[in-house]
C-alpha cells in the first residue's frame, strides 16, 4: 500500500489543503445516517469556518482560478477545464455575506460551537435541545446539515479544483534516500507543492525542508510515543512529485 505526503511550498496552498481536508471528513460523516458520525460533521463546519475566515482567503482562490481561466483561454487546450474554472469562479463570486457568516448568525449553532470547546457540555443535562435534534431522523439531520453547509461548498469546490489543476502534471522523480537522507537541487521559484510517496511497510515519516536553494529529506521513524521520531539509518526509496500550477 503506497501512502501519500504533502508538503505545501507556499502558505496559499497549505490553506487550500486544510479547507478540501475537512471539507472531507464533513462530506464523509454527512454520508452517515450515525448520530455521533454528525456530530463530527458539525464539528468539521465549525472547523471549516475557522480555517476559511481570513479576508484573503476569498481574493487568493479568485485570483488563482482567474490565473487558470487566463492560460487556458490562450491555450485552448482544455475546453472542458476551463468550463469548469468559470463555473466554480462564478458560484464562489455569487456569494455576497462573509464566510460561515450564516453559521455565525444562527444563535443555536453558535451556542453548540461555544459549548463544544468545554468538556461534556453538549450532554443532554447541558444542553438538551442538541439532544432532541441527535433523536430526529437521520434524513433530517442530513437535511440540516447540508442547509447549513451550503453557503460554503462554492468555497469547497473551488480549492478542490484548483488542487486537481496543481496536482495534473507533476514532475515525478524516483529517488532513494541514502541511510534516510535525502537532498535535491534547487526548485523553480514557481513550485508550489511537493509531493511523496512510498510503502506503507516503510512505517517513516518524510520530515521536509524546502526552499528556491535546496530540498532536503529526513525520513523519521513513525511513533505514537513521540511527536517527533528517530532518523532512520537505512536507504528509503520513495516517489517525489513537484508540482506547480503553471504546468497546464
Amino acid at each position: 500500500m503506497i501512502v501519500t505526503f504533502d508538503h505545501p511550498l507556499s502558505e496559499r496552498v497549505r490553506s487550500f489543503i486544510r479547507i478540501k481536508h475537512l471539507f472531507c471528513r464533513f462530506t464523509h460523516n454527512l454520508e452517515s445516517e450515525d448520530k455521533w458520525l454528525h456530530h463530527v460533521a458539525i464539528t468539521s463546519l465549525f472547523e471549516i469556518m475557522e480555517c476559511s475566515s481570513r479576508v484573503e482567503l476569498k481574493r487568493d482562490i479568485l485570483q488563482e482560478l482567474e490565473r487558470q481561466r487566463q492560460r487556458l483561454h490562450t491555450t485552448q487546450s482544455n475546453p472542458e477545464l476551463l468550463d469548469r474554472v468559470n463555473q466554480v469562479a462564478q458560484d464562489l463570486q455569487e456569494v455576497q455575506q462573509k464566510f460561515g457568516q450564516h453559521i455565525r448568525d444562527n444563535e443555536w449553532l453558535m451556542a453548540m460551537k461555544q459549548r463544544m470547546q468545554i468538556a461534556g457540555a453538549t450532554t443532554p443535562i447541558e444542553f438538551p435541545s442538541y439532544y432532541l435534534w441527535q433523536q430526529i431522523s437521520p434524513e433530517k439531520r442530513k437535511q440540516d446539515l447540508m442547509t447549513w453547509s451550503k453557503a460554503i461548498m462554492p468555497t469547497y469546490h473551488a480549492t478542490e479544483l484548483l488542487l486537481e489543476i496543481l496536482r495534473s502534471q507533476p514532475t515525478v522523480l524516483e529517488c532513494n534516500a541514502k541511510k534516510g537522507n535525502y537532498q535535491y537541487s534547487s526548485l523553480a521559484q514557481d513550485m508550489h507543492l511537493l509531493t511523496i510517496e512510498l510503502d506503507l511497510a516503510e512505517n517513516v515519516l518524510p520530515e521536509v525542508a524546502a526552499n528556491k536553494y535546496f530540498t532536503h529529506i529526513r525520513f523519521l521513524t513513525a511513533s505514537q510515543n513521540q511527536v517527533r521520531g528517530q532518523q532512520v539509518e537505512r536507504d528509503v526509496p520513495f516517489c517525489m512529485k513537484i508540482c506547480s500550477f503553471n504546468t497546464l
